[in-house]
């Protein structure tokens, strides 16, 4: 019986070949981090084009890493229904100062990661990476958002889902496959339908076996022409 791939184990302790370039992955989110106010726009697509570049070249550790990373930055969005203000910071730190409670109100005001517009950012880049691991990572968020009725969370789920259709990812077209199957809700529906479309449209692009993409684009197809029809069930 096949074993799993190790890169779905959580993620190791870097060894001393790895340091060096983990301190660059950090710096890299930082420099995201602090967009727009400590950082400029070109400093920012730097930092990202080095995060693309070693997650492509990375071993699997560096690559879990990323991911991480790209996890920890994104789950912020459960702090958006918390205002991150002196109190907020009190609760979590009580024994904290009062200058250095105010230094994290400051800087919480102007975390790029933490807007809805650094997030919706954060997941097209995190769809830009490809692959399964990319792809599972991103509609594990989309359950999260999906699963609270809020018009950032709409916005966010949005966002995600149109992620998942620029991923270069078997995996991230089917999962929109599966939720046409299921989906209620009207909006939602053209949602992934209009992102099958701009999959389809880009099939012929994808590092795929051929076999694969006339697979995909069959069953597109079939989801369209049912909607098309009037039901997408089936």
């Amino acid at each position: 019986m096949p074993q799993p791939k190790e890169a779905s184990a959580p993620p190791r302790p870097p060894d001393k070949k790895t340091a060096a370039l983990l301190k660059k992955i950090d710096e890299a989110f930082f420099t995201f981090r602090f967009y727009p106010v400590a950082v400029k726009a070109d400093a920012k697509k730097e930092a990202f084009e080095f995060l693309q570049q070693t997650y492509k070249t990375g071993d699997e550790p560096v690559r879990q890493l990323i991911l991480y990373q790209f996890h920890e930055h994104l789950s912020k969005a459960q702090e958006l229904k918390t205002m991150q203000n002196f109190e907020f910071f009190k609760r979590l730190n009580p024994n904290a100062e009062a200058a250095q409670l105010r230094i994290q109100v400051y800087r919480s005001m102007f975390n790029y990661h933490s807007s809805l517009e650094g997030l919706v950012e954060l997941l097209h880049l995190l769809g830009n990476l490809g692959g399964d691991d990319a792809a599972k990572l991103l509609t594990h968020h989309l359950s999260f958002y999906s699963n609270i009725e809020t018009e950032g969370m709409h916005l966010l789920r949005n966002a995600a889902i149109d992620a998942l259709a620029h991923c270069p990812s078997p995996y991230a077209i089917r999962s929109l496959i599966r939720y046409v199957r299921y989906v209620d809700n009207e909006a939602l529906l053209h949602r992934i339908l209009d992102a099958l479309g701009q999959v389809d449209k880009k099939l012929d692009t994808l590092k795929l076996p051929a076999w694969e993409k006339k697979k995909l684009r069959e069953e597109i197809a079939h989801v369209l022409s049912q909607e098309s029809k009037g039901t997408h069930y089936g």
